[in-house]
């Protein structure tokens, strides 16, 4: 799950920016798969998420190279190494969630971020926090119940892995707003890889488990599919509007029930469709907010 967004101007390509975006998610979603297939076969959780930082870093420094392309320094340096710490615990989180839970479960819960965004926006970035954001919030915690259900065997401990996804995600995604209005896509993917890779290495040497050949190969498929999904991503960004392709994000269900039905056999039940509908439609109430979405409040001047 992303909401990594270049800044660039939207095209004039909708059909081919909306095939990127799917593109991206169901890449994202194979990703998100590999690394469960790894934690639930007895990988451990901090080796898995240093596979998805140091093999994607690898790939990125790569790409580089092969397009030739240097670094732009970042503006906001300590913004990257605090947005690259919360996408470190996004990313542990939703592991320890997919070991837990099914696919389908860890993405209907995760799909309350974008409603957090909204929330933590006002407090945090100065945006105004509206009637149809309190609507939304109150939609999306209401799937999130409708999916984990109090007093079911999935509400409990294991519950509250996806719910700490969902906060840190959207720390993640607010300073992907900010960053995007200084500094290139490509500044922001590396200090994310080796922000991830620095973190996660130290931890490595108490829980190492030496991986088979067929181990090391998912480890670096993570790393691929990582990148390649935030490249189709800033791709679609590149040619559609946004408001067109954010609702997209929600096809990332499909995958991840089509993802857990063939790899797993898992199958989500009747509640868990009705709740994650409930989550997507209320992150949906948040396109085309006329409250300002994206508007920050005027602030006033020391000693007006």
């Amino acid at each position: 799950m992303t909401a990594f967004r270049p800044a660039v101007d939207a095209g004039d390509r909708p059909l081919a920016g909306m095939a990127w975006m799917v593109a991206g998610v169901g890449l994202l979603t194979l990703m998100d798969g590999t690394g469960k297939v790894l934690v639930t076969g007895g990988l451990p959780l901090v080796q898995v998420v240093w596979a998805r930082y140091a093999f994607n870093l690898l790939a990125l420094l790569a790409l580089l190279r092969l397009r030739r392309r240097a670094l732009v320094p970042s503006r906001r340096l300590a913004l990257q190494l605090a947005r690259g710490l919360a996408m470190v615990a996004a990313t542990a989180a939703m592991i320890l969630s997919l070991r837990l839970l099914p696919m389908a479960e860890t993405y209907a819960v995760g799909f309350v971020s974008p409603v957090l965004v909204a929330l933590l926006a006002g407090p945090l970035l100065g945006e105004r926090v509206d009637a149809r954001r309190w609507a939304a919030a109150l939609g999306g915690f209401a799937g999130v119940l409708l999916v984990l259900r109090p007093g079911s065997g999935i509400f409990g401990v294991a519950a509250l892995a996806p719910l700490a996804m969902a906060v840190f995600f959207a720390l993640y995604q607010l300073a992907t707003r900010v960053l995007g209005r200084s500094d290139p896509p490509e500044t922001t993917m590396f200090h994310s890889a080796w922000v991830g890779t620095a973190v996660t290495t130290p931890l490595l040497a108490p829980v190492w488990h030496v991986p088979t050949p067929a181990e090391w190969a998912l480890m670096a498929l993570m790393g691929g599919l990582g990148l390649a999904s935030h490249l189709a991503m800033i791709r679609a960004f590149a040619l559609a509007p946004a408001s067109r392709l954010s609702p997209l994000v929600y096809s990332q269900m499909i995958w991840a029930v089509a993802f857990g039905w063939l790899v797993f056999g898992d199958l989500p039940d009747p509640w868990t469709v009705v709740g994650a509908v409930v989550v997507a439609g209320s992150g949906l109430l948040l396109l085309g907010d006329p409250g300002g979405a994206g508007r920050a409040r005027p602030r006033r001047r020391p000693g007006a």
